[in-house]
């Protein structure tokens, strides 16, 4: 029971990071390009999995390297797509439209098992689109070009679990969730190089968030959430997960000064409710693709 509430808390302290790192990410922006700071999240957090994982590497395969470059395609266009649509969307849309990939998970899992996701599912995804279109949509009937770049991230992150999901059964799930985060992290580094320009200097307020988001969002939360699985149940992981995108409207309102508005704040209320719903009653289409790869990286 102590290893439980133990495990359960340092989760609850994995999602009150991701939900900060939407300000501390929003923040910086303005003074770092999107794909060098992603360049270099991603180089640090594959560094320091590289050293937390060095006895696993021993023993890396061919499917191991295959399955994260297979993921780490998807991995790196969900962190693209969602830290470019953080330049033009708040902190708090961009951690509720993002958090909707678990909606998506059981009808894009549907396209591999020819399976029905459900009639839960359905529900939990009228109502979580429901509340996407009170976030997004503003009265001239418009969507801000950030929600629609978030929206896509979530798209593919929802393909990541479910690519995850296929390859973990025959490799090993520490080496693949090694080999994605270098992936994007090289990837990302290579488009900063060739489009971005050089920033001009970088303080301690851009290395404070890039360690924040590649020590505690990214290589820590990795370490955290795989051993704390270990000793608390599937449904507490995906229950204390979806509570990022509630702390990223915390912390968006306390830290960002956001506006939220009855309007907007029903909106994350749906999307909550939606996911919440998609997470309570698996489908048949996803089966146990969420308990296998909760982690988000």
């Amino acid at each position: 029971m102590k290893k439980s509430i133990i495990a359960d808390g340092a989760l609850l302290l994995v999602a009150i990071s991701w939900g900060l790192n939407f300000v501390v990410t929003k923040n910086i922006l303005s003074n770092i390009t999107p794909y060098m700071y992603l360049g270099l999240r991603f180089i640090i957090s594959a560094m320091l999995m590289a050293i937390i994982l060095h006895k696993q590497l021993k023993n890396i395969s061919k499917e191991d390297i295959k399955g994260g470059l297979v993921v780490g395609l998807f991995l790196t266009m969900g962190f693209v797509t969602q830290t470019v649509g953080l330049v033009y969307t708040t902190p708090s849309k961009s951690g509720f439209i993002t958090g909707s990939n678990v909606v998506m998970v059981p009808f894009l899992a549907y396209c591999l098992t020819k399976r029905f996701p459900g009639i839960y599912q359905i529900i939990g995804a009228v109502v979580t689109f429901g509340g996407l279109g009170l976030i997004s949509v503003n009265e001239n009937l418009v969507i801000n070009p950030g929600d629609i770049l978030t929206f896509l991230c979530a798209v593919c992150f929802a393909l990541q679990i479910i690519f995850t999901e296929y390859y973990v059964k025959k490799a090993n799930p520490l080496n693949v969730a090694l080999v994605q985060v270098a992936l994007t992290g090289i990837l990302t580094m290579g488009m900063a190089l060739f489009q971005e320009p050089m920033p001009a200097n970088f303080d301690f307020k851009i290395w404070g968030a890039i360690a924040f988001g590649a020590v505690f969002c990214t290589a820590g939360a990795f370490a955290i959430q795989n051993t704390a699985q270990k000793y608390t149940s599937s449904t507490h992981v995906a229950v204390i997960m979806c509570t990022e995108s509630v702390f990223a409207g915390i912390f968006s309102f306390l830290l960002w000064g956001e506006p939220l508005t009855l309007k907007i704040l029903s909106g994350f209320f749906l999307v909550l409710v939606g996911v919440l719903i998609t997470e309570f009653a698996p489908s048949k289409a996803a089966g146990h693709i969420r308990e296998s790869t909760d982690t988000v990286i």
